[in-house]
């Protein structure tokens, strides 16, 4: 029994080892948020226009002080007509990766609030919203298409 267990633990170590560098070698390096950004909106995933907004104002319609963290790259629907956006939340840590999730849901559910009423054909997009993290990046995207966004963004992050 007491030759067992190191060769057990051994065994243990090597395949935690290869699973960390099998889910590792899965990611693709991250690009640039305008590069990443620019491949989802040439991919025909929204339905309306996208265009940047300023870090400042995607501060403030997420709530976020710079005492939060929390570096934002936002593009929103030009046209304000639809619930359309992609957002990139770049945290500092872990502790800023938190209160970024909590932003991206009050933001999802506020919209959701608003458009019910608004334009209720929207609610859907919001319903489907791709939000998935890698590291401590946070990525919220609300288009037409969820599951080819989905599919765009799985090789940087990973469902």
């Amino acid at each position: 029994m007491k030759r067992i267990l190191p060769v057990l633990a051994a065994l243990l170590i090597l395949a935690l080892l290869m699973t960390a560098c099998a889910s590792s070698a899965e990611k693709k390096p991250l690009p640039a948020a305008e590069d990443l950004a620019k491949t989802l909106l040439d991919a025909g995933i929204f339905a309306d226009e996208l265009e940047t907004v300023d870090p400042d104002i995607a501060a403030l319609l997420y709530g976020f002080t710079e005492e939060d963290g929390v570096d934002l790259y936002c593009w929103l629907s030009a046209s304000g007509g639809t619930a359309e956006e992609f957002t990139l939340f770049l945290c500092r840590d872990d502790a800023a990766l938190a209160v970024a999730r909590k932003s991206a849901e009050a933001r999802l559910d506020n919209q959701k609030r608003t458009y019910e009423s608004y334009a209720p054909d929207e609610v859907p997009k919001l319903e489907g919203a791709v939000v998935r993290v890698r590291d401590n990046i946070l990525v919220l995207c609300v288009a037409a298409d969820p599951e080819k966004a989905a599919k765009l963004l799985s090789p940087y992050f990973p469902a």
